[in-house]
């Protein structure tokens, strides 16, 4: 199941749908676009032994829901499909990377560069 990626203010909120919810054990993430470095709609994928699950529910090539810890810090995984997925970088944020499978992975990343572009020129 795809989440929603949504601009809100000055934040991107990515929303949880159905079951997903309560594998990744949260119905939404908001993060202020301040703290958005980058976002990228390169394939991903499954690398199931990569990161140690903290909180969620993992499945090699079915599911990724929740947070796990990686060599580069604390990740947030929502993932069926990880050709699907986006992957946001973030400072100052508990998470190092928001990974989240959407409908349209370019259009989603498109609508977090442009609300960056415009964040930034304010």
């Amino acid at each position: 199941m795809t989440g929603t990626v949504k601009i809100e203010d000055k934040n991107l909120v990515f929303e949880i749908h159905g079951i997903d919810i309560i594998l990744a054990i949260r119905k939404s993430i908001t993060i202020p676009l301040d703290h958005v470095s980058s976002v990228s709609a390169d394939d991903l994928s499954w690398e199931p032994f990569q990161q140690l699950k903290i909180a969620g529910a993992s499945l090699p090539d079915v599911i990724k829901d929740g947070m796990f810890l990686s060599k580069d810090g604390l990740l947030f995984f929502e993932m069926h499909d990880p050709k699907k997925c986006i992957t946001v970088t973030l400072n100052n944020e508990k998470y190092k990377k928001i990974i989240f499978e959407v409908q349209d992975k370019e259009f989603a990343a498109k609508v977090i560069r442009d609300a960056l572009s415009d964040n930034n020129m304010k």
